[in-house]
C-alpha cells in the first residue's frame, strides 16, 4: 500500500517513507555506519587496557565457643544495612591511605600525581598531593555484594595484572587487621578501664568491712561462726531455763502446799517424802516392836509394872523422833520451795539484763546490717569486675570476617570492552548513517529521493478512508469486549461511528475477523446487527464470533426450507444475529446472484440498522451490487496502489477504505 494512505493528512511522514530515503541514499547510509565502526577500532586500540582483580571477603557471624565469655565487641551483625557499613569502611578514605603506605604506592605515578611527566611538584601542597593519591586509588576500586549473601566482592582495576591483584588482596587484608585492630583497642581500653576502677572497688571494699569491724567493736557485737549474735544465744538458753526453773518451782510449791494440808489435818503419815523417809521407816519399825512388846508386858505383868512403863516411854520417844523428822523434812520442802523462788527470780533478773543488753543491740544492728550491706554490695561489684576482667585478658578470638577468595593476577583486560563496542558501533553507524540520510533529505535537495508521481496514487487519495486498525489478530473480536481501550479496539468503534448515520449494508471485503468486531462495536452502541456470512465454500464469519454452525442456515432460508429466526445465530457476548451457511454450497456465484437472495437483503434492510456482508475476494463484486456501500480491508505492506485502484474499478459500488496494520 503507498505510504501515503491515512485517515488524516496523506502527506505526512511515515515509515515507509523512511525506507524509501535509506534506500536512496543507501551509499550515504553505509559509508557513515563503515566510518563508525573503523572510529570505534582505532577507540579500542588506543583506549589504555586496564585489568581486574577481584578477592571476597565474607562477614562471618560464627562465634568461638571454646570458652564461654563474652568478647568486648559483639560479634558483627549480618543484616542489609551492616553489610552496607561494612562497604562503606572499606570504601573509606583512612583505609584507602593505609594501602597506599603498605604497598608503598606514594612512589608509584599511577597514584602521585607530582611523579606524572609534565607535573610541577611544587603545585599541590603534602595535603592536597595526599588527597589525590587516595583519590587514585578508590576511583579504579569497587565493592559489591555477592547476591543474598554476606560475602562482598572487592575488585581493583589497574593498567599492571599484578599490580591488579596486589592491591585488591592488601585491601581485603588491611581490612581484616583493621577489624582485628579495633577489637583490640576496645579490648585494651576495656581492661585499662577495668582494673582502674578494680582498684577503686578494692579500696572501697577494705574500708567498708573496715567500718564493719570497727562498728562492732564499738558496740560489742560477738556473733559465732554462722553469724548469730552471742546474745541471741544467751536470751535463748536464759529463757529456757527460766521456763525449767518455774516448772520446778510450780511443782516444789504445789508439793508444800499438800504436805503442810496434810500435817494441819493430822495425816502427816501420808506426807510421801515421810513414807518414803529411810528413818521415819526405821523408826515406825522400832515403834512397831516396842508396840508389840507393851500388849505382851501388858498381858504379863499389868499396867503398872516398870517394864510396861519403860516400854510406853520408849514408844513416846519414838513418836517424838519421828515428829521431829516429819517437820525436818516439811521445813526441807519449804526450803526447796525458797531456793526455786530464788533461782527463778536470778534468772528473770537475769534476762531482763540480757533483753536490755540485746535491746541496745538490735538497735546498734540497723546500722550494722547497712555497713555489711554496702560491704557486700561493693564486694560484690569488685568481684564482678575481676571476672570481667579475665574474661578480657583470654586470647581466644576469631575476627568477624575473613577472606575466602584472595585475588589473582588476570589473564584478560577488563576493559576496555571490544566485542561490545565494536558490536555497538555498527547499529550506532546505521543510526547515525539514517540521520544524515534525512537530514540529506530535507536540506539536501537531491531529486533522487522525491517521489515519482503515480497517477495510481492520485485516485487513491480521492478514496474515502473510514479508519485505521492496528494491531488485528485472531482474537480481536474478543478485544472489543474485553479491551475497548486497545488501539484496534478504538480503531473499530471510529469505523462503527460512522457506518452509524450511513449505509445500512456493508460489505466487508476479506476480513472476517474485522467483520465480526465490527459488528460487536456496532451492537455496543445500540444498533440492531445482523451478519451475513458471504462465503460459501469456507464459512468464517461465524467462527470469529466463536459460533458453530448450525443444522439450518442461509441455504435453508433461501430455498423456503427453514424460517429466518430458525437460522439467526445470537453473539453469545453482543446482540449481534449471525447468518451463515450449514453445509458448503456447490455453487456460490448462483446462490448470490440469485433473487431469493436479493429479497433477503431487502427484508434486513427493512428490519434492521446495519447488515454487514462478510464478502470474500472471489465473490466481492457480485456482493458488490447487493449492498449500499463496500469496506475494503486494506493491508498497509505488500498492497499497490494500482492494485488497490483495481479492486475498487471492479466492484461498482462506493467504496471505502479500513487501513489495517
Amino acid at each position: 500500500m503507498a505510504s501515503g494512505m491515512t485517515s488524516g493528512n496523506l502527506d505526512e511522514f511515515r515509515l515507509s517513507d523512511l525506507a524509501r530515503i535509506a534506500q536512496a541514499r543507501m551509499r550515504l547510509v553505509v559509508v557513515t555506519m563503515f566510518a563508525v565502526v573503523a572510529l570505534a577500532a582505532i577507540a579500542v586500540l588506543l583506549i589504555p587496557q586496564r585489568y581486574s582483580a577481584t578477592s571476597v571477603v565474607l562477614l562471618d557471624p560464627r562465634k568461638n565457643n571454646v570458652a564461654d565469655i563474652s568478647a568486648v565487641v559483639s560479634e558483627l551483625p549480618v543484616d542489609p544495612a551492616s553489610v552496607a557499613d561494612q562497604i562503606q569502611i572499606l570504601n573509606s578514605r583512612d583505609l584507602a591511605g593505609r594501602v597506599i603506605d603498605r604497598l608503598g604506592l606514594a612512589d608509584d605515578p599511577d597514584f602521585n600525581p607530582a611523579l606524572a611527566p609534565g607535573f610541577f611538584a611544587n603545585d599541590l601542597s603534602p595535603e592536597q598531593q595526599r588527597n589525590a593519591e587516595i583519590d587514585a586509588l578508590r576511583k579504579h576500586m569497587t565493592v559489591e555484594t555477592v547476591g543474598l549473601s554476606t560475602a562482598m566482592e572487592i575488585t581493583y582495576s589497574a593498567r599492571d595484572p599484578e599490580k591488579a591483584a596486589r592491591i585488591a588482596n592488601a585491601i581485603s587484608d588491611i581490612y581484616i587487621s583493621t577489624e582485628m585492630d579495633a577489637k583490640l583497642n576496645a579490648t585494651t581500653a576495656t581492661t585499662d578501664w577495668l582494673q582502674s576502677r578494680i582498684k577503686q572497688l578494692s579500696h572501697q571494699v577494705q574500708a567498708a568491712e573496715a567500718n564493719v569491724q570497727a562498728y562492732k567493736a564499738e558496740h560489742n557485737i560477738n556473733e559465732t561462726a554462722d553469724g548469730t549474735s552471742l546474745l541471741d544465744q544467751q536470751l535463748t538458753a536464759i529463757n529456757t531455763q527460766l521456763v525449767e526453773a518455774k516448772s520446778d518451782l510450780a511443782e516444789k510449791q504445789a508439793n508444800q502446799g499438800r504436805i503442810d494440808s496434810l500435817m494441819k489435818n493430822g495425816h502427816a503419815n501420808d506426807v510421801s517424802q515421810v513414807v518414803a523417809s529411810p528413818l521415819i521407816v526405821q523408826l515406825r519399825e522400832q515403834q512397831a516392836e516396842v508396840i508389840r512388846s507393851q500388849a505382851d508386858l501388858a498381858t504379863r505383868y499389868g499396867p503398872k509394872h516398870p517394864k510396861l512403863i519403860a516400854a510406853q516411854n520408849q514408844e513416846r520417844d519414838l513418836q517424838a523422833k519421828i515428829d521431829q523428822e516429819t517437820d525436818r523434812i516439811a521445813g526441807s520442802v519449804g526450803n526447796d520451795v525458797s531456793v526455786a523462788r530464788a533461782h527463778v527470780g536470778s534468772l528473770q533478773s537475769s534476762l531482763r539484763n540480757v533483753e536490755a543488753e540485746s535491746t541496745d543491740q538490735n538497735m546498734a544492728r540497723v546500722r550494722l546490717k547497712a555497713l555489711e550491706a554496702n560491704a557486700a554490695s561493693t564486694r560484690s561489684m569488685y568481684e564482678a569486675f575481676v571476672v570481667r576482667l579475665r574474661e578480657t585478658q583470654s586470647p581466644i578470638g576469631v575476627p568477624d570476617a575473613r577472606v575466602i577468595s584472595h585475588a589473582s593476577a588476570p589473564s584478560a583486560p577488563s576493559w576496555p570492552p571490544r566485542l561490545l563496542i565494536m558490536a555497538a558501533s555498527v547499529p550506532a553507524g546505521l543510526l547515525l548513517g539514517l540521520l544524515l540520510a534525512l537530514l540529506a533529505e530535507r536540506f539536501g535537495g537531491a531529486p533522487a529521493t522525491r517521489p515519482v508521481r503515480n497517477p495510481a496514487l492520485d485516485r487513491l487519495r480521492a478514496v474515502p478512508v473510514l479508519g485505521e486498525l492496528q494491531g488485528a489478530s485472531a482474537r480481536a473480536a474478543d478485544d472489543v469486549i474485553e479491551r475497548p481501550g486497545a488501539p484496534f479496539s478504538r480503531g473499530i468503534a471510529a469505523v462503527a461511528q460512522r457506518l452509524a448515520n450511513g449505509p445500512k449494508v456493508v460489505a466487508v471485503t476479506d476480513a472476517p475477523v474485522v467483520t465480526a468486531a465490527l459488528a460487536r462495536a456496532a451492537s455496543a452502541m445500540g444498533s440492531r446487527v445482523v451478519v451475513i456470512d458471504g462465503n460459501l465454500t469456507m464459512p468464517s464469519a461465524a467462527r470469529s464470533l466463536n459460533l458453530t454452525l448450525g443444522r439450518t442456515g442461509l441455504m435453508e432460508v433461501l430455498g423456503g426450507k427453514a424460517p429466518l429466526s430458525a437460522a439467526l445465530q445470537r453473539d453469545p457476548r453482543s446482540q449481534a444475529l449471525v447468518l451463515s451457511p450449514a453445509w458448503r454450497a456447490q455453487d456460490p456465484v448462483q446462490v448470490l446472484a440469485s433473487r431469493q437472495m436479493g429479497e433477503l437483503i431487502a427484508h434486513l434492510r427493512r428490519s434492521c440498522d446495519l447488515v454487514l456482508i462478510d464478502a470474500p475476494a472471489s465473490e466481492a463484486r457480485m456482493l458488490a451490487h447487493l449492498a449500499d456501500a463496500v469496506a475494503l480491508v486494506v493491508p498497509e505492506n505488500g498492497t499497490t496502489p494500482e492494485a488497490v485502484m483495481a479492486t475498487v474499478d471492479s466492484l461498482g459500488a462506493p467504496v471505502g477504505l479500513i487501513l489495517a496494520r
